[in-house]
Formats: C-alpha cells, structure tokens, sequence
C-alpha cells in the first residue's frame, strides 16, 4: 500500500514543493524535457525519496533517551525511576522514588517528554534527509527550481489537485526558459 501512495504522489514531485498542503511556493523544471521525461524523472525521484533511510537513531541528540547522563534518574527492572545522582544503586523498597504515587511504575512525566522530543527529532531528521535526497536527485538530472508568482500561484489554486490540467500548467511553465532563468530559486530578481 505505502508504494502505491508514493507512485500516486510521485506525478506532484515535480508539480511544486507545498507548505502545509497549500498551493506550492516553488516548482521543478528543465528545458526542452518532455513531458513522458518530466513525469518520469519527478516518479524516480519521489521513489528514491520516500524509500531514502537515514541512519540516526537520536543516541547523540541533546536530553535523548539513548543518550548518556549518569545524573539522569535510571528505570528499575519494574519500571519505577530512582535517583542515581547519589551514586545509589539500591533496587529495594527503600530506593528514592522520582515519580512516585500510585503510577509508582510508569516512566515519568520528563522522561516521556524526552523520548517524544526524540522520536519528533528523529521523524525530522529523517524528512529532511528526504527532501535533499529529492532535491539532490532532481538536480542531478538538470532540474531548475523556480518560485512561482503570485499570479502562477492563483493560476494554479483554480486548477482540481491531481488534474492533467494542473499539471499540464507545470509543466509549461517549467519548460519556459524565462521563467527557468527569471524566477529561478537562489538568483536575485529579474537576472
């Protein structure tokens, strides 16, 4: 199921980058590609993309619960946290208890903070390694990225997401060499 959705999204690679699933800010064109070509290349890439694994696993990210802080409270085998700041390795009934109360054995509240915070961190990481691995593979075959104006971006709310229309527009405008040459990301205005 999950390469089905990439092949289906694959044909909106090249249709533009989006922010929060609103009209794309940017776009992906070449000159004189063709359209068999365009779509092509914007399918290979999303594909390489999407299946593209980064290797961090958080152990080095600041407050990470695969990290190393020997201050940090410890887990006991049954799950409760003690303080071993003191150098304390006692597991018995009379060990300080961090969290304490009737959840006595659940992870406590900072140390669940930490492990979200790691895995958000993690799922970052890893989107981003994503978009430089698509960036990276369109710019290779001799794609041009290109900001879309305001009025290309009007032009391009009217049209159904996913239409030929749509992105028969694209693709025009990421054939055009003036708009490759004039609106392309990373060049100033108007050169």
């Amino acid at each position: 199921m999950k390469s089905t959705a990439i092949v289906l999204s694959a044909a909106a690679i090249l249709a533009g980058c989006t922010v929060n699933g609103t009209t794309p800010l940017t776009a992906w064109g070449k000159k004189d590609v063709s359209l068999l070509d365009y779509r092509t290349d914007g399918g290979e890439c999303a594909v390489l993309a999407a299946t593209h694994s980064s290797d961090a696993n958080g152990a080095n990210s600041a407050g990470g619960i695969n990290g190393q802080n020997p201050a940090a409270p410890t887990q006991n085998a049954s799950g409760s946290a003690t303080a071993a700041a003191n150098g304390s390795s006692n597991t018995g009934s009379n060990a300080q208890s961090i969290s304490g109360g009737t959840y006595r054995d659940s992870a406590s509240a900072d140390f669940v903070n930490r492990a979200a915070m790691q895995q958000r961190t993690e799922e970052m990481a890893a989107q981003r390694a994503r978009t430089d691995a698509l960036h990276s593979c369109l710019v290779n075959r001799g794609y041009t990225e290109f900001q879309l104006t305001a009025e290309q971006r009007k032009q391009l709310d009217r049209l159904p997401q996913g239409s030929d229309e749509r992105r028969q527009f694209l693709y025009k405008l990421g054939t055009d060499p003036d708009v490759l040459n004039k609106q392309a990301v990373g060049k100033p205005a108007g050169k």
